[in-house]
């Protein structure tokens, strides 16, 4: 299940993960059909978190303009300044094409998403492994929303940072915001 995005998936900005997942996914949906599997890619239209590609760039130029510059500590609420809301999307309704398709059980998702897995999940689809996209995929510039993510809870099997820098995540209480 992938969420649009053209600044990454069309046009390949570097700021976020989409491309690279949305790439590794296509390769592993290929990798299971050779194997005689079934690979699906399903393609939403929710671009910028659902807030839309203008608001999506007023958030990029927010975060790489902000005192200190881009930071994990401060990607979500930069989204909430701009937009009045960290995320838009409503996953509820997302595992219908898969519902369509008759699917009852999916061996590898590639999503770090818990709304896609609670929601595909409650649809009653069964998620046997979540994946992870391969560190080396992500690009440097995107460092700073994998750390941010994973410090909100987002599914990982990676490591996730502590410390000050990502202590406010979901706090709120950014210092540069007090500067």
């Amino acid at each position: 299940m992938h969420d649009e995005c053209n600044g990454s998936d069309v046009f390949g900005s570097d700021i976020c993960t989409c491309r690279p997942y949305l790439m590794y996914g296509i390769e592993d949906a290929a990798r299971t059909a050779q194997r005689g599997g079934v690979g699906l890619i399903a393609y939403y239209r929710k671009e910028g978190r659902a807030l839309g590609e203008v608001t999506k760039f007023l958030v990029y130029n927010a975060r790489k303009r902000q005192v200190g510059g881009d930071s994990a500590a401060t990607y979500f609420h930069r989204t909430e300044c701009v937009a009045g809301v960290e995320d838009a999307r409503f996953q509820e309704l997302m595992p219908d094409i898969l519902q369509w398709f008759g699917i009852k059980k999916i061996h590898n998702i590639h999503s770090m998403s818990n709304m896609k897995f609670d929601a595909i999940v409650k649809s009653g689809i069964e998620i046997v492994n979540r994946i992870s996209i391969p560190d080396d995929l992500i690009p440097p510039d995107a460092q700073v929303e994998m750390e941010a993510k994973k410090a909100a809870g987002y599914f990982t099997k990676g490591e996730v940072k502590s410390g000050e820098a990502l202590k406010n995540i979901k706090g709120r209480e950014i210092d540069e915001e007090k500067k």
